[in-house]
């Protein structure tokens, strides 16, 4: 399955404006904008199949992983939109997330393997965050970053038009939720899965973990 790239690039084309702008309000640090959208233009904030039954909802892209994918690509090779949900060979989302989804015939290519995507996986907030600062954000300035990146993740759900939606881990789902209670985004069913970085989890039980979640909501 070839990516529509022409929808990636226009996806991305929303995510810079909006950065350019959270900068000008003073939300959005200047030089973590400006390395987004220069130093890793392949950083699309999304992957995968348009439209698609399956999409995935993550919380935030960590500049840490986006660095390690930066040089740790897939193949070895220049980075590109398939870096995404890579983070290095020994990041988790490498390591657990994909496997999930080739398991789950989600992604028919090996998870070290480029292409077969048959699910879409994307972010709440667009803007990437280093992950320490973002945890001892206070509850408030979180729930205002998903606000402010709300329109464009609606944006992508009337693409896709999924007929699951998997928010991964707490904070994702609980950003969904209040973003629903807020008339921020449509009104749809969702569902929590595992993130695949859980603590205190080893790989294997994160995988299982996801795999099973997601199979027992597809089965309804």
């Amino acid at each position: 399955m070839t990516l529509n790239m022409q929808y990636f690039e226009t996806l991305r084309g929303k995510i810079n404006q909006r950065l350019n702008e959270l900068v000008n309000e003073k939300k959005y640090d200047k030089s973590l904008a400006k390395s987004q959208i220069e130093e890793f233009p392949w950083l699309y904030g999304a992957l995968g199949k348009v439209p698609s039954d399956v999409m995935f909802i993550c919380e935030n892209p960590s500049i840490t992983g986006v660095k390690k994918a930066h040089v740790d690509t897939i193949d070895g090779g220049r980075p590109d939109i398939e870096a995404q949900w890579w983070g290095g060979s020994k990041d988790r989302a490498a390591k657990c997330f994909r496997k999930a989804l080739y398991k789950l015939k989600l992604k028919t290519t090996q998870p070290r393997e480029r292409g077969g995507w048959e699910c879409y996986i994307t972010n709440v907030i667009k803007q990437s965050n280093v992950p320490k600062d973002q945890e001892h954000l206070p509850p408030a300035t979180k729930r205002q970053q998903a606000r402010d990146w709300a329109d464009i993740l609606q944006w992508e759900i009337d693409a896709v038009k999924p007929k699951y939606v998997f928010c991964v881990g707490d904070n994702a789902f609980n950003f969904i939720r209040m973003l629903q209670k807020d008339n921020c985004i449509s009104q749809f069913p969702f569902y929590k899965v595992m993130h695949y970085s859980a603590h205190g989890k080893s790989d294997e039980e994160i995988t299982t973990t996801i795999i099973s979640g997601v199979r027992a909501v597809m089965k309804k």
